[in-house]
């Protein structure tokens, strides 16, 4: 990327590009492993989120709160766990 001069990366959400989250679902199967595939065409289990992306369909992110009081919770668990 340095290279390339001023590149700018950044992240997408799952919600954002649907079409690409169910793409790298399914190449992370088994049966994708160590393949390579090149499509024309979005395959058929991509038609609903194509068409949900291309017509500018939003979709809320949903995520667990996370404060400071959770964080402390899993810090004093960690505290009491006995390692081998």
């Amino acid at each position: 990327i340095q290279r390339m001069g001023s590149v700018v990366v950044r992240h997408s959400y799952s919600e954002q590009n649907r079409v690409a989250d169910a793409l790298a679902k399914e190449a992370a199967k088994e049966s994708f492993l160590n393949r390579s595939v090149l499509l024309a065409v979005p395959p058929v289990f991509t038609n609903d989120v194509f068409w949900a992306d291309t017509l500018g369909t939003e979709l809320p992110r949903i995520f667990l709160g996370c404060n400071i009081d959770t964080i402390m919770q899993n810090v004093a668990s960690m505290s009491t766990l006995s390692t081998p």
